[in-house]
Protein backbone atom coordinates (compact mmCIF):
# COMPACT_ATOMS: atom_id res chain seq x y z
CA UNK A 1 0.00 0.00 0.00
CA UNK A 2 1.20 3.31 -1.27
CA UNK A 3 0.55 6.55 0.40
CA UNK A 4 0.37 10.23 -1.98
CA UNK A 5 0.45 13.54 -1.04
CA UNK A 6 -1.71 16.00 -2.89
CA UNK A 7 0.92 18.39 -4.22
CA UNK A 8 1.96 15.47 -6.22
CA UNK A 9 -1.01 14.05 -7.41
CA UNK A 10 -1.35 17.22 -8.41
CA UNK A 11 1.72 17.92 -10.04
CA UNK A 12 1.48 14.54 -11.83
CA UNK A 13 -2.60 15.34 -12.95
CA UNK A 14 -1.22 18.87 -14.66
CA UNK A 15 1.65 17.45 -16.69
CA UNK A 16 0.09 14.68 -17.42
CA UNK A 17 -0.83 16.22 -20.74
CA UNK A 18 2.52 17.80 -21.80
CA UNK A 19 4.12 15.90 -24.99
CA UNK A 20 1.21 15.07 -26.40
CA UNK A 21 -0.92 17.79 -26.62
CA UNK A 22 -2.27 17.59 -30.12
CA UNK A 23 -3.41 14.15 -29.79
CA UNK A 24 -5.09 14.41 -26.36
CA UNK A 25 -6.84 17.43 -27.59
CA UNK A 26 -7.91 15.38 -30.92
CA UNK A 27 -9.28 12.74 -28.30
CA UNK A 28 -10.79 14.60 -25.43
CA UNK A 29 -11.95 17.60 -27.30
CA UNK A 30 -12.56 16.43 -30.78
CA UNK A 31 -14.06 13.11 -30.02
CA UNK A 32 -15.56 13.63 -26.75
CA UNK A 33 -17.02 16.49 -26.76
CA UNK A 34 -17.73 18.14 -30.36
CA UNK A 35 -18.60 15.09 -31.96
CA UNK A 36 -21.39 14.16 -30.12
CA UNK A 37 -22.82 17.99 -29.41
CA UNK A 38 -22.67 17.09 -33.92
CA UNK A 39 -24.37 14.24 -33.37
CA UNK A 40 -27.18 15.74 -31.61
CA UNK A 41 -27.64 18.60 -34.15
CA UNK A 42 -27.31 16.01 -37.45
CA UNK A 43 -30.01 13.57 -35.42
CA UNK A 44 -32.99 16.24 -34.57
CA UNK A 45 -31.56 17.61 -31.10
CA UNK A 46 -30.96 21.19 -33.20
CA UNK A 47 -34.70 21.01 -34.24
CA UNK A 48 -35.77 20.83 -30.31
CA UNK A 49 -33.33 23.33 -29.31
CA UNK A 50 -33.79 25.57 -31.41
CA UNK A 51 -37.98 25.90 -31.99
CA UNK A 52 -39.12 23.72 -29.11
CA UNK A 53 -42.68 24.28 -29.74
CA UNK A 54 -43.02 23.50 -33.32
CA UNK A 55 -40.99 20.42 -32.95
CA UNK A 56 -43.28 19.16 -30.05
CA UNK A 57 -46.78 20.39 -31.82
CA UNK A 58 -45.46 18.46 -35.04
CA UNK A 59 -45.27 15.00 -32.77
CA UNK A 60 -41.45 14.68 -32.75
CA UNK A 61 -41.54 14.61 -28.98
CA UNK A 62 -42.22 10.74 -28.64
CA UNK A 63 -39.83 9.82 -31.45
CA UNK A 64 -37.15 12.14 -30.24
CA UNK A 65 -37.16 10.12 -26.55
CA UNK A 66 -35.93 7.15 -28.06
CA UNK A 67 -33.30 8.83 -29.83
CA UNK A 68 -31.87 10.71 -27.46
CA UNK A 69 -31.26 7.12 -25.28
CA UNK A 70 -29.71 6.22 -27.97
CA UNK A 71 -27.87 9.62 -28.46
CA UNK A 72 -27.08 9.30 -24.64
CA UNK A 73 -25.40 5.81 -25.05
CA UNK A 74 -23.56 6.70 -27.92
CA UNK A 75 -22.43 10.46 -26.58
CA UNK A 76 -21.38 8.04 -23.24
CA UNK A 77 -19.53 5.60 -25.17
CA UNK A 78 -17.43 8.68 -27.18
CA UNK A 79 -16.51 10.33 -23.99
CA UNK A 80 -16.15 7.93 -21.99
CA UNK A 81 -13.87 6.37 -25.02
CA UNK A 82 -12.04 9.75 -25.49
CA UNK A 83 -10.87 9.42 -21.90
CA UNK A 84 -9.56 5.79 -21.80
CA UNK A 85 -8.10 7.10 -25.08
CA UNK A 86 -6.09 9.92 -23.34
CA UNK A 87 -4.82 7.75 -20.48
CA UNK A 88 -3.09 5.21 -22.97
CA UNK A 89 -1.71 8.09 -24.89
CA UNK A 90 -0.28 9.22 -21.41
CA UNK A 91 0.83 6.44 -19.77
CA UNK A 92 2.43 5.08 -22.96
CA UNK A 93 4.29 8.45 -23.84
CA UNK A 94 2.65 8.81 -27.13
CA UNK A 95 4.21 5.33 -28.02
CA UNK A 96 0.20 4.11 -28.81
CA UNK A 97 -0.89 5.36 -32.19
CA UNK A 98 -3.83 7.72 -31.46
CA UNK A 99 -6.11 5.60 -33.55
CA UNK A 100 -5.36 2.85 -31.94
CA UNK A 101 -5.59 4.21 -28.71
CA UNK A 102 -9.31 5.45 -29.63
CA UNK A 103 -10.28 1.84 -30.82
CA UNK A 104 -9.21 0.37 -26.88
CA UNK A 105 -11.31 3.14 -25.51
CA UNK A 106 -14.36 2.39 -27.20
CA UNK A 107 -14.29 -0.84 -26.64
CA UNK A 108 -13.49 -0.60 -22.86
CA UNK A 109 -16.05 2.06 -22.41
CA UNK A 110 -18.77 -0.41 -23.04
CA UNK A 111 -17.92 -2.71 -20.16
CA UNK A 112 -17.50 0.46 -17.70
CA UNK A 113 -21.56 1.37 -19.22
CA UNK A 114 -22.46 -2.36 -17.77
CA UNK A 115 -20.95 -1.51 -14.55
CA UNK A 116 -22.12 2.09 -14.51
CA UNK A 117 -25.74 0.84 -15.24
CA UNK A 118 -25.72 -1.76 -11.90
CA UNK A 119 -23.62 0.66 -10.17
CA UNK A 120 -27.09 3.07 -10.04
CA UNK A 121 -28.98 -0.01 -9.72
CA UNK A 122 -27.43 -0.74 -6.52
CA UNK A 123 -27.01 2.73 -4.85
CA UNK A 124 -30.56 3.79 -6.38
CA UNK A 125 -32.05 0.31 -4.56
CA UNK A 126 -30.12 1.52 -1.24
CA UNK A 127 -30.92 5.18 -1.56
CA UNK A 128 -34.54 4.02 -1.68
CA UNK A 129 -34.43 2.04 0.87
CA UNK A 130 -32.80 4.51 2.92
CA UNK A 131 -34.85 7.35 2.25
CA UNK A 132 -38.06 5.67 1.67
CA UNK A 133 -37.95 4.45 5.59
CA UNK A 134 -37.33 7.56 6.69
CA UNK A 135 -39.89 8.88 4.65
CA UNK A 136 -42.53 5.90 5.41
CA UNK A 137 -44.34 7.97 7.97
CA UNK A 138 -45.45 10.62 5.88
CA UNK A 139 -46.25 8.51 2.55
CA UNK A 140 -49.06 6.43 4.53
CA UNK A 141 -50.69 9.61 5.14
CA UNK A 142 -49.73 10.44 8.66
CA UNK A 143 -49.71 13.58 9.75
CA UNK A 144 -47.10 14.24 11.90
CA UNK A 145 -46.22 16.85 14.26
CA UNK A 146 -44.72 20.06 14.02
CA UNK A 147 -41.58 18.49 16.21
CA UNK A 148 -41.96 15.29 14.02
CA UNK A 149 -41.72 17.02 11.02
CA UNK A 150 -38.63 19.50 12.07
CA UNK A 151 -37.03 16.04 13.19
CA UNK A 152 -38.23 14.02 9.87
CA UNK A 153 -36.41 16.80 8.12
CA UNK A 154 -33.49 17.16 9.78
CA UNK A 155 -32.85 12.87 9.61
CA UNK A 156 -32.76 13.50 5.68
CA UNK A 157 -30.23 16.18 5.84
CA UNK A 158 -28.48 14.11 7.59
CA UNK A 159 -28.85 11.25 5.34
CA UNK A 160 -28.37 12.69 2.45
CA UNK A 161 -25.08 14.25 3.91
CA UNK A 162 -24.23 10.77 4.75
CA UNK A 163 -25.14 9.40 1.05
CA UNK A 164 -22.82 12.07 -0.36
CA UNK A 165 -19.64 11.40 1.75
CA UNK A 166 -20.49 7.19 0.78
CA UNK A 167 -20.42 8.20 -2.78
CA UNK A 168 -17.63 10.66 -2.79
CA UNK A 169 -15.48 8.08 -0.62
CA UNK A 170 -16.48 5.24 -3.26
CA UNK A 171 -15.27 7.48 -5.77
CA UNK A 172 -11.91 8.04 -4.27
CA UNK A 173 -11.62 4.07 -3.40
CA UNK A 174 -12.30 3.32 -7.02
CA UNK A 175 -10.26 6.41 -9.26
CA UNK A 176 -7.69 4.42 -10.55
CA UNK A 177 -10.13 1.95 -12.23
CA UNK A 178 -9.48 3.63 -15.78
CA UNK A 179 -6.06 4.54 -15.79
CA UNK A 180 -5.10 0.95 -14.71
CA UNK A 181 -7.38 -0.67 -17.28
CA UNK A 182 -5.67 1.45 -19.71
CA UNK A 183 -2.15 0.79 -18.68
CA UNK A 184 -2.40 -2.27 -18.88
CA UNK A 185 -4.61 -2.35 -21.68
CA UNK A 186 -7.52 -4.93 -19.95
CA UNK A 187 -11.22 -4.57 -20.97
CA UNK A 188 -11.48 -6.17 -17.13
CA UNK A 189 -13.51 -3.95 -15.21
CA UNK A 190 -12.80 -5.97 -12.23
CA UNK A 191 -9.10 -5.72 -12.70
CA UNK A 192 -9.30 -2.09 -12.68
CA UNK A 193 -11.15 -2.11 -9.68
CA UNK A 194 -9.30 -4.74 -7.45
CA UNK A 195 -5.95 -2.60 -8.29
CA UNK A 196 -7.70 0.56 -7.33
CA UNK A 197 -9.07 -0.65 -4.24
CA UNK A 198 -5.75 -2.08 -3.33
CA UNK A 199 -3.88 0.72 -4.25
CA UNK A 200 -5.98 3.63 -2.48
CA UNK A 201 -6.16 1.79 0.35
CA UNK A 202 -3.44 3.77 2.19
CA UNK A 203 -4.89 7.09 1.26
CA UNK A 204 -8.33 6.82 0.95
CA UNK A 205 -9.30 9.50 2.94
CA UNK A 206 -6.60 11.93 1.32
CA UNK A 207 -7.73 11.22 -1.59
CA UNK A 208 -11.47 12.04 -0.68
CA UNK A 209 -9.73 15.60 0.78
CA UNK A 210 -8.85 15.78 -2.69
CA UNK A 211 -11.68 15.47 -4.62
CA UNK A 212 -13.54 17.24 -2.27
CA UNK A 213 -11.49 20.55 -2.37
CA UNK A 214 -11.92 19.84 -6.24
CA UNK A 215 -15.71 19.35 -5.71
CA UNK A 216 -16.20 22.51 -3.88
CA UNK A 217 -13.48 24.91 -6.60
CA UNK A 218 -16.09 23.88 -9.27
CA UNK A 219 -19.27 24.02 -7.73
CA UNK A 220 -18.12 27.90 -6.87
CA UNK A 221 -17.34 28.32 -9.81
CA UNK A 222 -20.14 26.72 -12.17
CA UNK A 223 -22.14 29.06 -9.59
CA UNK A 224 -20.68 32.06 -10.69
CA UNK A 225 -20.57 30.97 -14.70
CA UNK A 226 -24.57 30.05 -14.05
CA UNK A 227 -25.25 33.67 -12.04
CA UNK A 228 -23.17 35.43 -15.39
CA UNK A 229 -25.03 33.51 -18.36
CA UNK A 230 -28.75 33.71 -16.49
CA UNK A 231 -28.24 37.70 -16.00
CA UNK A 232 -26.98 37.99 -19.37
CA UNK A 233 -29.68 35.56 -20.76
CA UNK A 234 -32.89 37.24 -19.16
CA UNK A 235 -31.34 41.01 -18.77
CA UNK A 236 -33.54 42.26 -21.81
CA UNK A 237 -36.61 40.70 -20.34
CA UNK A 238 -38.85 38.10 -21.84
CA UNK A 239 -38.55 34.60 -22.72
CA UNK A 240 -34.72 33.84 -23.87
CA UNK A 241 -34.27 33.73 -27.86
CA UNK A 242 -31.96 31.50 -29.95
CA UNK A 243 -28.85 33.60 -29.96
CA UNK A 244 -29.14 33.04 -25.93
CA UNK A 245 -29.72 29.51 -26.41
CA UNK A 246 -26.60 29.14 -28.62
CA UNK A 247 -24.57 31.28 -26.03
CA UNK A 248 -25.48 28.69 -22.95
CA UNK A 249 -24.75 25.80 -25.26
CA UNK A 250 -21.09 27.68 -26.21
CA UNK A 251 -20.74 28.44 -22.61
CA UNK A 252 -21.51 25.00 -22.08
CA UNK A 253 -18.55 23.57 -24.49
CA UNK A 254 -16.36 26.14 -22.44
CA UNK A 255 -17.11 24.51 -19.55
CA UNK A 256 -16.61 20.68 -20.73
CA UNK A 257 -13.28 21.37 -21.97
CA UNK A 258 -11.46 21.51 -18.85
CA UNK A 259 -13.67 19.47 -17.17
CA UNK A 260 -12.38 16.38 -19.33
CA UNK A 261 -9.07 17.58 -18.65
CA UNK A 262 -10.00 17.24 -15.23
CA UNK A 263 -12.00 14.31 -15.48
CA UNK A 264 -8.34 12.33 -17.19
CA UNK A 265 -5.65 13.94 -15.53
CA UNK A 266 -6.57 14.08 -11.63
CA UNK A 267 -7.33 9.97 -11.90
CA UNK A 268 -3.97 9.68 -13.61
CA UNK A 269 -2.30 12.09 -11.50
CA UNK A 270 -3.12 9.98 -8.62
CA UNK A 271 -2.56 6.60 -10.23
CA UNK A 272 1.13 7.58 -10.64
CA UNK A 273 1.70 9.12 -7.44
CA UNK A 274 0.27 6.22 -5.77
CA UNK A 275 2.95 3.87 -7.54
CA UNK A 276 0.82 3.02 -10.47
CA UNK A 277 3.93 1.31 -13.21
CA UNK A 278 3.18 2.60 -17.03
CA UNK A 279 5.44 0.80 -19.94
CA UNK A 280 7.42 3.67 -20.51
CA UNK A 281 8.82 6.96 -18.30
CA UNK A 282 5.49 8.77 -18.06
CA UNK A 283 4.62 12.78 -17.45
CA UNK A 284 7.84 12.42 -15.36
Amino acid sequence: MNRMSISQAWSYATSFFSGQGVNHAIALIGVGIVLPLILQFLLGGGAALTDPMSFASGGGMAAMGGMMILLSLLSYVLQTGSYFASWRIGLTNGAEPLGSALAFGFVAALPLLLLVFAAVLIIGGIAFVVFGSALAPMLTGGQPSPGAAVGSGALMLLLLLLFVIFLLWLSARFCCTGPVMADKRTFNVLTGLGDSWRMTSASQWKIFGYFLLIGLVIFVISLILGLIVGVSMFAGGGAPGAGSIVGIMVGALLLSIPMAYLQVGIPAGIYRALGGQSSSDVFA
